[in-house]
């Protein structure tokens, strides 16, 4: 700790960062919440719909014809990396990008066995929907009818 002259407090050096930020960490390859969390965008559901027809694409042509910023649409570009749902590579001063077809193949057959209960690890959907209370006393009547 080193005193500051003249004054009665302490600082504390600060510790160095040493891990990236979570925006920039790339999803396990089984992460299913990850994958779907890129997904939870009407802009990159938009991306992912206009790179699914074609091979690949200038990013800037892509800002352009969905009326997003360069900034804003690299930003994006940047969740769907991690979530493993687009690549990108550079050729000269251009970035392309294409969807990732083989992990988002794996993400599919993934959230597919979870669906069907086969999951390897980890809560099924049965397990996310609690069974709902019973009231006390008296018969159980449909939420329709309302309560008298």
């Amino acid at each position: 700790m080193r005193y500051l002259s003249g004054a009665a407090s302490m600082i504390a050096p600060r510790p160095r960062r040493r891990v990236l930020p979570r925006a920039l960490t790339p999803v396990p390859a089984g992460d299913l919440a990850g994958h779907f969390e890129g997904l939870g965008n009407p802009t990159r559901l938009s991306i992912v719909e206009r790179l699914s027809r074609t091979v690949e694409m200038r990013v800037s042509d892509l800002a352009l014809e969905l009326g997003v910023s360069q900034p804003r649409m690299s930003w994006h570009l940047r969740s769907l990396r991690r979530a493993r749902v687009v690549t990108t590579r550079r050729d000269g001063r251009e970035v392309l990008c294409r969807l990732d077809r083989e992990a988002i193949e794996q993400h599919l057959h993934r959230f597919s066995e979870l669906l069907a209960g086969r999951g390897s690890a980890g809560p099924t959907l049965g397990d996310a929907v609690p069974a709902r209370p019973r009231a006390l006393g008296g018969p159980e009547r449909p939420l329709s009818e309302g309560s008298r």
